[in-house]
């Protein structure tokens, strides 16, 4: 992490315990599933509430961005560097595709899922609330793009990995 990015981690951003966010998410995640009918209903609930957290924090935090992404490939970037502002740590990958239209994002330590195995709901996206923040920041923005998460640990996978992309 360089410098801004400590220093807006130690100084400029409420911290909350990472023990008492991972418990609250997964009792959002209990209840999302007791509430849907289906996994793709419960990802895109997901998506949705991920969503409503990404304006909040756009919004909360617009005044203090400098530098806003011009175009679309800068997301990698701008995404980046919030993430790193508000768990502490950095992507593990952040790739863009030659054409500079889709930017991937990978975490081999994803905080939202660490110590959760998921067996038994094939196709959940359980760290799907990002690939919502993700969406809010390029709408807002004024970017037309779609958002979700390809891979997830909790279901098994490598790494979690959500992809965006600019529709042209």
């Amino acid at each position: 992490m360089g410098v801004k990015g400590k220093l807006a981690w130690t100084l400029k951003i409420d911290k909350v315990s990472k023990p008492l966010f991972q418990a609250t998410y997964r009792e959002l995640l209990n209840l999302l599933i007791q509430s849907s009918s289906n996994v793709d209903e419960i990802n895109l609930k997901l998506k949705n509430i991920g969503f409503k957290v990404g304006e909040h924090l756009l919004m909360d935090y617009a005044e203090r961005i400098r530098k806003h992404a011009a175009a679309f490939h800068e997301f990698a970037s701008t995404l980046q560097l919030a993430y790193k502002v508000n768990s502490g740590r950095e992507f593990t990958n952040v790739w863009i595709s030659e054409d500079k239209n889709t930017i991937k994002f990978s975490d081999e330590n994803c905080v939202l899922c660490q110590g959760v195995q998921i067996t038994d709901m094939p196709g959940l996206q359980y760290c799907n609330l990002i690939s919502g923040v993700f969406k809010a920041v390029l709408d807002l923005r004024g970017f037309k793009g779609d958002t979700y998460q390809e891979s997830c640990r909790a279901l098994g996978d490598e790494v979690c990995t959500w992809t965006i992309r600019q529709l042209v």
